[in-house]
This record gives structure tokens, sequence and C-alpha cells, in this order.
């Protein structure tokens, strides 16, 4: 098998473990853990002594700086005695999502215009929405899983354990069909259809407030010539609809067909609070009084770190099934265990990535993921040890690089004739 067909099958092979949760699938159906993580290891491997002499991005490179200097910080400033202190566990977990990123950028950014391409974002397209479909089909997979979530009671998953992961993939699978959209109309609805739905099905409230950003954010993309001079009034209906989104909400979460629990009518009623801004303790689960918490103790501990695990876990604060509760916000997370160096270079690696995106028209697949990917930073501190998370974050820096790649040659072309700049492409 020549090595490029090795390459594309590790590829699709490593989607489909981290897109699809297949570890998480054997642990809830089979009681048996890390069923394939040796897949999730020997593809990053196979793709890497493919591709891996090729150009780092700079975007690249500052996350992979990031997630390094978080383990090495961290580490340092751990205490060895802190009930917290695993570093096993971290080192396993985020090395490997450094693996997964790094295999999905290089491998994307390799991947040529047209066919090629195409063909890569369509798999990544469908096996998100694989992974909402699972969604809809809660009540028949969890008569199957002999370690069924806690959450499964009220909330649906899918193929994840919890039904947060869930929404946000869900939501990842609404990005990639509007950015990456199918030939026919009713397909596209169906699918767009079924990939909303299964956002809501979750009750993630950072997921149903998502959806409503990303279809807001698609119909104004879509308008166009006159239609343009009406948007001042479109913005002013919709200030008027937000002011009274709880009448809407209430109406929709006391409907007696959907015979919605207390808990899944205030994930409902939560979401007119949240998209008007209004962030505190009910809006947010109890996570503004453990970003308070964390912010607190690393101003003590600046310029230092609590050490590793300690904003995963913060003993002490807030137990829910016999663990403690993290902090629930990756720039936090960093800050709280490894000091201002790893956060201060996550903001610097989205802001350059987000700034390459626009400057290289990386085209709405990077714009629509891009959001819920930082939308995930936002509301959990596992953002990058989540395995699909992983793969749509390697996905959207390779995509930009590949843009990249083909507008260099144009941008650095001067006038003078006979000489060859095909190589001048090469991004840094």
């Amino acid at each position: 098998m020549r090595r490029s067909t090795l390459a594309d099958f590790a590829a699709k092979a490593l989607v489909l473990a981290c897109v699809l949760n297949l570890n998480g699938v054997a642990n809830m159906m089979f009681d048996v853990g890390q069923a394939v993580s040796l897949v999730m290891l020997a593809a990053p491997v196979v793709i890497l002594t493919r591709y891996g002499n090729s150009k780092w991005s700079k975007p690249l490179v500052l996350l992979v700086a990031t997630i390094l200097s978080y383990l090495f910080l961290a580490t340092l400033y751990g205490d060895p005695l802190a009930e917290t202190h695993q570093p096993m566990k971290y080192y396993i977990s985020f090395g490997g999502g450094l693996l997964i990123i790094l295999s999905v950028a290089i491998y994307t950014a390799a991947r040529p215009h047209g066919s090629p391409l195409d063909n890569w974002l369509a798999f990544l397209r469908n096996s998100l929405l694989v992974a909402a479909a699972s969604v809809w089909a809660s009540p028949i997979l969890y008569t199957f899983y002999v370690n069924a979530p806690p959450s499964s009671f009220n909330r649906m998953g899918g193929f994840f354990g919890n039904p947060n992961e869930a929404g946000i993939a869900s939501l990842l699978a609404v990005g990639m069909v509007l950015g990456f959209p199918f030939r026919w109309y009713w397909l596209q609805l169906s699918m767009l259809l079924l990939a909303a739905g299964a956002a809501v099905l979750t009750f993630s409230k950072t997921a149903m407030s998502g959806v409503i950003v990303v279809l807001t954010w698609h119909l104004l993309r879509q308008v166009e010539g006159f239609a343009r001079i009406l948007l001042p009034l479109v913005a002013l209906v919709a200030i008027i609809i937000i002011q009274d989104f709880n009448a809407i909400l209430s109406a929709i979460a006391e409907s007696p067909l959907l015979d919605l629990d207390h808990s899944q009518k205030g994930r409902i009623l939560a979401l007119a609070d949240i998209l008007t801004g209004k962030i505190n303790q009910e809006t947010s689960t109890h996570r503004t009084l453990m970003w308070e918490f964390v912010l607190k103790r690393a101003w003590e501990d600046f310029p230092s770190g609590s050490g590793l695990g300690s904003a995963h876990h913060i003993a002490g604060f807030l137990m829910e099934g016999d663990v403690w509760q993290g902090v629930h916000n990756t720039f936090l997370m960093l800050l709280g265990e490894a000091g201002p160096i790893p956060p201060l270079l996550l903001v610097a690696f989205l802001a350059i990535l987000i700034r390459d995106t626009v400057r290289y028209q990386a085209g709405p697949v990077a714009m629509f993921c891009l959001f819920p990917l930082v939308l995930d930073f936002m509301a959990t501190h596992g953002a990058l040890s989540t395995r699909y998370h992983n793969v749509m974050l390697g996905a959207v820096v390779g995509l930009v690089a590949n843009r990249r790649l083909r507008e260099a040659p144009r941008r650095l072309m001067p006038k003078r004739p006979f000489r060859d700049y095909s190589r001048a492409g090469a991004y840094d």
C-alpha cells in the first residue's frame, strides 16, 4: 500500500474514532475502556510519517507551544502531595490531543484543491452528522448501555457520555452542513434540521445558544442587493424579539406536548438571558462561582499556577456525582494551573487564526466551525483534551493553511516574467 493511501486510511480512521467517540461508546456499551486508543495513537504517527516534513503555520506553532508550555509549567508548579495531582493522566490526555491536532492540521493543509480536499471535508461533515444522529437515537442506545451516563434520565447524549459534548459536536455538524452544503436542497434542509435538532435535544445551553447564533449569522450572510437596506429593520425586529424572548421560551417550556421536567425547563428558559449577555450563577449552572474562585486563586499564586489538575477538579468547592467540578473554561484552566503564559499563547493562537481566516478567505467551513470551537473553549476546561474538538480544531487550522498556500503565490508573484515562483507559497 502506497504511503499516501495508507495516510488517507489513517486520517479517516482517526476521524471516526474521535468524532464518534468510539472509546466512550465501547465503555458505555461493553464496559471496555480505551478500546480504540491504539488507533488514536497509530493513525497520527502514520499521517506524520507521510506529511511530517511540511512547514508549520504560525497558528499551529502557537497551539503546540500552548499545550507544551501548559504541561511543563503546570507540572513545575504542582504539589506532588495534592489530591488532584495525577500527571500521567494529563500527559496522555493532552499529549494525545496534541498528536491528533498536529496530524489532522498537516493532513488537511496538504490536501490538493479540488476533489481531494472536497472529499475530506465531506467525510468530516458526514461523520459529524452521524454523531448528531446518535443523539436522536439515544432512547434506543441507552437500552444497550451497561454504563449509561447519569444524565440519561433527562438529557440525550447519543455516543457521548456527556450531553454537553454531544451538543457541541451537533453544533459543529450544523457549521459543516452550512459551510459545505449538500447539492440537493431537501437533503441539505433535512441534514440541517437533524443537526440543529440534535443540539437542542442535548439541552446544552451552550449548544442551543450557538445554534441560534450560527443560523442567524448564516441568514444574514444570504442577504444581498436591495435586501441589505432592510438590515436595520431586521436588527430592530430581532432586538424586540429578544427583549420578549422569555415569553416565547416560557411558552415552549410549559408546553404540555413537550412534557419537560424542571431541569429541562430551566435550561430552555436560561437561553434568553444568555443571548442577551446575562451570565450569572443561574444561567451558567454555578460556573461563575468557579470562575471567580479560580481567578482569585490565580491572582494569589501569580505569576505561577496551582499545578496540574487543580482547575480540572477544584477540591473542596463543588461536587457532583462524587467528582469535584472544574472551572469549565479553558483559558481560566490554563491560567489557574500554569500561570499567564499558556492562556496568552492560546489567545495569540486564536487571534492569528481568526485573522488568517479572514485575510485568506478560508471559506464558510472555517468560519462556521471556528465559532463552536471557541465557544467550547469558553464553556469547558477540557476542550484541548476532547477528541472531536482536537480533530475539528486541527481541520480548521489546516484548512486556513491550505488556503494560504494557494493564495501566497498570487500575492508574492512579481511582474517580472519567466521566473518560477511555484515554491513561493510556503507559509510561515
